[in-house]
């Protein structure tokens, strides 16, 4: 039966829908519907209209994916860590990278990259109808709609509104090295502004001081706080102090963490008056151990402040979320190298680990699957977690007692998260798949642990006192025997004074008081 010229050109359009699937897989960006079809839409256009313009762009398209799919296999879309990696790459390290690429996804990116230029063999064959000129215009309406509603709503921070492949890959290969540079440059500015510390006085009674910042730990998810599940056995056997209604700065790990570890105050923070600075400016010797990201949207500000410490490590050399995964366990054989460094017989050391501790995804965390608690596999992940970085302290303790020399540990997180209240405990399939989420409207989103070690000490005190996280490196200054006069509260973050109108920051970094917080309590079966 022979096809008719609207049959055929039927054909085209199928093919053109296949290539922008094909495409937008190859170069492993989310396949969501706006995507695909605003790649189709866009082809059609060209295909019609601009025929010259078409064919090249399919070549190209080729190309890229000849190019690019085997690291889009293995790292995803063009991205600010995968630009870090390349520009920070040696010869041996791509050797590696060239080393671990299958055969497999080798032959994959020969047939990928095949299909654009059979459409364009197959399209020559097949004449193209006459369009009335309301179908192009429709079809450019349309994408100036949906183009405006992705930059309306705010998706393409760092991004390209316009997600038709392969123009969105190629304006990502041009801004994420832009961003990248403005982050690099951003940190070596930040570095070379001075502090203004002023030390009255300090008076160190331990020789290390081991500050470890958790992640994502919501309290009342611990043992120690009165879970049901025991996930933290070693926290409630040497726990010292433990600070029951602690609050962190702010809902995520930028904003609680710069306000936090700065002279802020719920004020504009000045990055170089940090907890590094001022422990060095007190005469200690200090350290930053992280396995969270070294540079990146998320990442450098707090890179910033690690880097003016006198040893710095970083599992990650990018960011957070990119690479190969790195566990926390592995911060502790720096720990123990750091341990070893020759320090003045008068001088004390800060030693500061940054941990991914329960960042989401949890089930990312873990080394091995997750024991079952409930029917919700990421209830059970953030539980196990907890349970891994309760492990990790315990081996931080085990290699300060082999140090034999006196310390003092502190572990507090860096904020909490909140339940989906839009999936949770509706049906069996939600429960399974439910996440734990950054929010800024729960107190569960700010409710944190605060817990103090000490060598020599025995006994567990908890202090109902409420504190934020605004006020949290004036309690650093307090545990490490600093004063100074811009930390007036200091020597009431320990006591049993609640302070004074606890407030704390929102997404926008605007201060919102503790007593206007939802509850967001846990579900009915875990409590």
């Amino acid at each position: 039966m022979k096809l008719t010229l609207r049959k055929h050109y039927l054909l085209t359009v199928v093919l053109l829908l296949i290539y922008s699937i094909v495409m937008i897989y190859a170069l492993a960006y989310p396949p969501n519907p706006n995507r695909i079809i605003e790649t189709w839409f866009l082809t059609l256009l060209l295909q019609r209209f601009c025929p010259r313009l078409w064919r090249g762009l399919m070549w190209l398209s080729a190309i890229i994916i000849l190019l690019y799919h085997p690291t889009a296999a293995l790292y995803g879309r063009p991205s600010f860590g995968i630009v870090a990696s390349l520009l920070s790459t040696t010869v041996s390290e791509a050797s590696e990278y060239i080393g671990a690429i299958s055969w497999l996804t080798y032959a994959t990116t020969l047939l990928l990259a095949s299909i654009p230029l059979l459409i364009v063999r197959v399209s020559r064959t097949i004449a193209t109808p006459r369009w009335h000129g309301y179908w192009g215009f429709l079809l450019v309406l349309i994408l100036v709609v949906m183009t405006t509603q992705t930059a309306r709503k705010g998706y393409t921070t760092g991004g390209f509104a316009l997600r038709a492949q392969p123009i969105e890959f190629l304006a990502d290969a041009y801004l994420q090295p832009q961003a990248y540079f403005a982050e690099l440059a951003k940190l070596k500015a930040d570095l070379a502004k001075p502090d203004n510390w002023q030390i009255i006085s300090s008076h160190q009674l331990y020789r290390n001081y081991v500050l470890i910042i958790g992640e994502s730990t919501r309290a009342d998810y611990m043992h120690l706080y009165g879970f049901k599940y025991a996930d933290t056995p070693f926290l409630d056997k040497y726990a010292n102090i433990v600070m029951d209604n602690m609050l962190s700065a702010g809902p995520n790990t930028p904003i609680s963490l710069l306000h936090g570890l700065t002279l802020s105050h719920g004020k504009s923070f000045s990055i170089q008056n940090n907890v590094i600075t001022l422990a060095k400016k007190a005469g200690m010797d200090t350290a930053w151990l992280s396995n969270q990201g070294a540079l990146g949207q998320y990442d450098t500000s707090i890179s910033t402040i690690a880097h003016q410490a006198n040893h710095v490590t970083f599992l990650k050399t990018t960011g957070y979320d990119f690479g190969e995964r790195s566990f926390d366990y592995q911060l502790v054989a720096p720990l123990q190298k750091v341990l070893t460094q020759p320090m003045a017989a008068s001088q004390s050391r800060l030693i500061v680990l940054h941990i991914m501790g329960s960042h989401p995804n949890p089930c990312d965390r873990l080394s091995q699957p997750p024991h079952h608690y409930v029917d919700n596999n990421n209830s059970n992940c953030y539980i196990d977690s907890i349970r891994q970085t309760d492990n990790l302290l315990s081996q931080i303790y085990a290699a300060l007692q082999s140090s034999g020399q006196s310390f003092s540990m502190l572990y507090f997180s860096d904020h909490g998260l909140s339940h989906d209240k839009n999936s949770y405990e509706k049906n069996s399939i939600v429960r399974s798949t439910s996440i734990l989420r950054h929010n800024d409207h729960f107190y569960q989103n700010y409710h944190v642990p605060l817990v103090v070690i000490n060598s020599g000490q025995s006994g567990q005190s908890h202090n109902k006192a409420q504190r934020s996280g605004l006020e949290l490196l004036d309690g650093i200054a307090q545990w490490l025997g600093i004063r100074t006069p811009q930390l007036p509260y200091s020597e009431q973050f320990f006591s049993s004074v609640n302070s004074t109108q606890p407030q704390v920051l929102d997404f926008n970094q605007h201060l919102q008081p503790v007593s206007q917080l939802q509850s967001d309590p846990l579900p009915a079966n875990l409590r």
